[in-house]
């Protein structure tokens, strides 16, 4: 199956279910065991040239895909089509190594329902 059509057959799957039930999204530097770690803290804060992960567990979403929307400055500088499946709770994850400035991450059903949203500062 090509990527696109993997697309289309998720975007016509999900319309039984278009938003997850929970979602959460987390920042981080690393990801270990399936988890993120290195968040940014006041002493430790991103800088340009770090690679960042987007870490996104999502339940309730059934078979299909989110997307992961990286902007910086409210531009788009990165789109993830990233696949879900039927199973309890879903996790995956997207990276993008950063420049100066202000950045969103946000997590899209396929419908375009925003189901998680983070902002951060990198230096």
């Amino acid at each position: 199956m090509s990527g696109l059509e993997f697309l289309m057959a998720a975007r016509a799957f999900a319309g039984e279910k278009l938003s997850a039930r929970n979602a959460t999204l987390a920042i981080g530097r690393r990801i270990v065991n399936r988890e993120v770690v290195g968040r940014e803290s006041p002493e430790n804060p991103f800088r340009a040239g770090d690679v960042v992960y987007a870490h996104t567990t999502v339940s309730g979403h059934g078979a299909g895909f989110i997307e992961h929307v990286w902007r910086r400055a409210g531009v788009e500088v990165a789109r993830h089509y990233l696949p879900t499946g039927d199973e309890h709770a879903w996790r995956s994850w997207s990276r993008h190594r950063l420049e100066a400035g202000e950045y969103a991450v946000e997590v899209l059903a396929p419908n375009g329902t925003r189901l998680a949203f983070r902002q951060f500062t990198a230096f």
